[in-house]
């Protein structure tokens, strides 16, 4: 409506949505890189993969193109389909998987664990374990919750806050609120998984290229290229089974 009045963290958020052809771009740049990932450290005994928090499959059917995997995928808010490639995709939740032991030898963990309730962490980890073959990986992408813009949200600082007063903040986002989101580091990730009985391969920072991001602020984070070097968008990672 002409002339509405804005809350500052509401007009600082819509600035930072992306349009269709950034968010085009994350999702070529987030699936060449894992694929990548994949590709380099994966083992091939059968043949398979598994998506897990897959959504309705857009990942999933960019990495069935770019690996020799068969890929099936796993989300709660899903009924049993298929993708749009054809790869089958089950409801299902990380600490409850619908497949027999041993039978995928890679994982993917793109930007879920964050969802995953802190109580069920350690269970969806022994999960994830216990689907894949020995020696079998995961791989996947967190993001960083202390980044200055937190990517859920789009609100300055969100995830340096406590429980309660992300709740509360949480109305000045434009994003859909409600999204079950929680602010964990990688450091957690490697001290649950560790437990869970993988060895960490590979933990590396991941910033998206500058033309991924919304036209208003790029100019911003040309200008915090380097400190972006040490305190990322997100960070990506091999696990391995032992």
């Amino acid at each position: 409506m002409p002339g509405a009045r804005q809350t500052p963290g509401v007009a600082i958020g819509r600035n930072l949505l992306p349009s269709a052809e950034e968010w085009a771009l994350r999702n070529e740049t987030l699936a060449s890189t894992l694929a990548q990932l994949l590709n380099d450290n994966s083992p091939t005994i059968t043949g398979r993969g598994l998506e897990v928090g897959c959504q309705w499959g857009l990942l999933l059917d960019a990495l069935a193109s770019r690996t020799s995997k068969r890929w099936c995928g796993v989300d709660p808010v899903i009924d049993r389909h298929l993708s749009r490639a054809g790869s089958e995709l089950f409801n299902g939740s990380a600490d409850q998987l619908p497949f027999p032991d041993e039978v995928f030898d890679c994982v993917v963990l793109a930007n879920v664990y964050e969802h995953i309730p802190p109580p069920l962490r350690e269970a969806s980890l022994a999960e994830m374990h216990r689907v894949l073959v020995p020696g079998g990986i995961m791989v996947g992408q967190l993001p960083n919750p202390h980044f200055p813009i937190e990517s859920h949200s789009k609100l300055p600082f969100m995830g340096w806050l406590p429980p309660r007063a992300q709740n509360w903040y949480w109305r000045l986002s434009p994003s859909r609120r409600g999204s079950g989101f929680y602010s964990v580091t990688v450091g957690d990730l490697k001290r649950r998984a560790n437990g869970a009985g993988f060895d960490v391969m590979l933990i590396r920072k991941f910033n998206y290229p500058v033309e991924a991001a919304p036209q208003a602020v790029r100019w911003l984070v040309r200008l915090m290229n380097k400190p972006m070097a040490v305190v990322p968008w997100s960070w990506q990672f091999v696990l391995r089974r032992r």
